[in-house]
């Protein structure tokens, strides 16, 4: 395999590749949605079929391995809340190789795709000081970090502010409002998430790892008063012995 920077033309070239599949990407992932399911998923397929060749001959192999194994499972997505993720997850693989310029086993790895099974969610664990939740990954949209926070003109219960991503100003819900602990660091990061097509953003202090549950190993926080009580935590978990609250974002949009 040779380096993306063999010479400056063929740089160009795979640059251009690079972005030009991201916004392919991106257009899908604006069209997708119920009414649309069954006419754009068959136009993925065949979209995915010239993915496949392009990244290999635009010397990039594991990115074609990539879209092999989507295409293998690209039936197995129940639905635009299943698919969207994936190709975001394609997207960000693309946004890295536009930033190391070259494909490894290594970058591949980062970006394993997996298909939800029935019962069975994944989610993105994450920490504010020491309190941990998690947010359905179908919800993320990107992990950005620390961004100029602007205030709103008129302070209001349960935004911080608007941070600028991609051109949009983004609300930042504030969990302290509602009873999180108090950031105390400023080494932290914005989770951009998307709702229905409303964007918003969660600070947190810590982004772990992607966390698959099934829906018995979710405990009803009624069962835990120690915990704090907010509308938009219905259910947490066990692990290694902490309790890991469950963010239902659809009730955090409407608080």
């Amino acid at each position: 395999m040779s380096d993306f920077f063999g010479d400056d033309f063929t740089a160009e070239l795979k640059g251009y590749y690079l972005d030009s599949l991201s916004q392919e990407l991106d257009k899908f992932v604006d069209l997708l949605d119920e009414s649309t399911w069954n006419r754009i998923r068959a136009e993925i397929r065949d979209a995915t079929k010239t993915w496949i060749v392009d990244a290999k001959s635009n010397e990039f192999e594991f990115l074609s391995n990539w879209f092999q194994t989507f295409s293998e499972k690209l039936d197995q997505f129940a639905g635009p809340a299943d698919l969207i993720p994936a190709l975001r997850l394609a997207n960000k693989y693309v946004e890295q190789l536009m930033d190391t310029k070259k494909d490894s086993p290594e970058i591949a790895a980062q970006f394993t795709l997996t298909v939800e099974q029935q019962g069975e969610s994944l989610y993105l664990h994450c920490k504010v000081s020491d309190q941990e939740f998690v947010i359905p990954i179908k919800n993320v949209v990107e992990v950005i970090p620390a961004l100029p926070l602007f205030p709103l003109p008129q302070k209001k219960s349960g935004l911080l502010g608007v941070i600028p991503f991609r051109g949009d100003a983004i609300p930042v819900f504030s969990l302290q409002d509602y009873g999180f602990n108090k950031n105390e660091t400023n080494d932290f990061f914005y989770v951009i998430c998307d709702y229905e097509g409303t964007r918003f953003s969660l600070q947190v202090t810590e982004t772990e790892e992607l966390i698959s549950l099934r829906n018995k190993e979710l405990q009803s926080i009624e069962a835990n008063p120690v915990m704090i009580s907010v509308p938009f935590i219905r259910n947490f978990f066990v692990k290694d012995q902490r309790s890991v609250m469950v963010l239902d974002i659809e009730r955090l949009v409407a608080a």
